[in-house]
């Protein structure tokens, strides 16, 4: 009997519920994959799935991060007969084997939503697109370089389900799109991904990444990706950990232009976190308009804490935001999540802002959001929301919505559901 060349095994992770929601699901490889590492090219094949039945396949089985994922060895019998020699006087030194994961994700979420002034007088119903998890498809991997280094890569587009368009036409990967090694220290990643400031806050919103949330307020739309950039991510230590991140646009003549520096740091001891971010970006030189002598300044401090006794986290932060590229304002929030069984969960939030400037005002949006687990994977919810306004303030209820509302309140209320694979 031949000796099999190629081992798979499968080994499930568990994400920290404290910052990031579950995926839970499961999803063949496409058929027709370019098989490009040594592992593919062996015989014998098979994928271990330990959440389900045990079954053989030709293909192999991956899951997200929360899920289980493939992990491919080659070991050095693997290798072509020319090679055979080295790989006998790697042997000797020690049993290391390459090991590399490739994981295909991603989330379907759509719900119906009634939106009163949809377009700022007259009230709509619409089938919209998500409303706890962004719609997307990903696929990242992870290369064992030995010593505790890792090198790593993510691709994500986000998905419109409405009409299967991208969420952001003319972006190929508009969610992200990067390569990075990690080791002992920290992370460094290069390329288009998530800015410090939504790293650091995201989950100091009692709302987390909900279409219904103080993300909108709290995180500028043009500050949730930013392009040309190297982030890095340190490990924890003692319970602190430090993020940094740095972005040029590469204009000649002009290296302000489109400039992003941040720093954020975090601390987590028991039940207590916080957070804390400091963000400054530059405007643009594009279409002969130079505005790179503009600038967004923003701090944000925020804090969770999670009862021992009791599955409620709390949640509480302050943002202050300066500059020329943007109305000066002060935003605070405050609100918990509630876990009230293995099925439903809930969550509400405050945001408060405070602004000299008419257009921005002092609007208050109150935000309620519920949640049922159907299975491991598919989540029922219900949102609801409200945008409290006056004079010429323009808070809406569905994040980054530009209708203009002047001074005019806002309901809003969506039935959904999502399914993660």
């Amino acid at each position: 009997m031949p000796a099999r060349c190629c081992a798979a095994t499968a080994t499930s992770r568990r994400r920290d519920r404290s910052h990031a929601p579950r995926h839970d699901g499961i999803a063949r490889a496409p058929a027709g994959f370019p098989h490009r590492s040594s592992a593919w090219l062996c015989s014998g094949f098979v994928a271990t799935d330990t959440a389900h039945a045990p079954s053989k396949t030709t293909s192999p089985v991956w899951r997200n991060e929360a899920m289980t994922t493939l992990r491919l060895r080659s070991p050095h019998r693997c290798r072509p007969p020319a090679l055979a020699a080295a790989a006998t006087l790697a042997a000797l030194s020690g049993p290391a084997h390459a090991q590399s994961t490739l994981t295909l994700y991603g989330v379907a979420d759509a719900g119906v939503q009634y939106l009163s002034r949809a377009d700022g007088r007259h009230a709509a119903w619409r089938l919209q697109n998500y409303g706890i998890l962004p719609s997307q498809l990903g696929i990242k991997g992870e290369e064992d370089l030995g010593g505790g280094w890792r090198a790593r890569f993510q691709l994500e587009q986000g998905i419109n389900l409405n009409d299967g368009t991208a969420t952001v036409p003319g972006y190929a990967f508009f969610r992200g799109a990067y390569v990075g090694m990690g080791g002992p220290a920290g992370t460094v990643t290069l390329g288009r991904q998530f800015s410090t400031l939504f790293d650091k806050t995201l989950f100091y919103d009692p709302l987390w990444y909900a279409s219904y949330s103080g993300q909108g307020v709290l995180v500028p739309l043009s500050a949730n990706f930013v392009d040309h950039s190297i982030k890095f991510q340190s490990a924890t230590f003692a319970g602190f950990d430090v993020e940094a991140l740095a972005a040029m646009a590469g204009i000649a003549g002009n290296t302000r232009a489109g400039r992003v520096l941040e720093l954020g740091g975090q601390f987590t001891s028991r039940g207590l976190s916080a957070s804390a971010v400091l963000h400054r970006s530059h405007g643009t030189a594009q279409g002969g308009a130079d505005r790179s002598a503009q600038r967004r300044d923003i701090g944000t401090f925020a804090a969770r804490y999670a009862f021992a006794s009791l599955p409620l986290t709390v949640h509480a932060g302050v943002q202050r935001l300066t500059g020329e590229l943007d109305p000066a304002r002060t935003i605070v929030w405050g609100g918990a999540r509630y876990q009230a069984s293995g099925r439903f969960g809930f969550a509400g939030g405050i945001y408060h802002t405070d602004s000299p400037t008419p257009q921005v005002g002092h609007p208050t949006l109150f935000i309620a959001s519920t949640t049922c687990s159907l299975s491991k994977r598919t989540v029922a919810y219900l949102n609801l929301g409200y945008a409290k306004n006056s004079g010429r303030s323009a808070q809406t209820v569905y994040e980054y919505d530009p209708t203009p509302l002047a001074g005019a309140s806002q309901f809003g209320a969506m039935l959904g559901m999502y399914h993660v694979f």
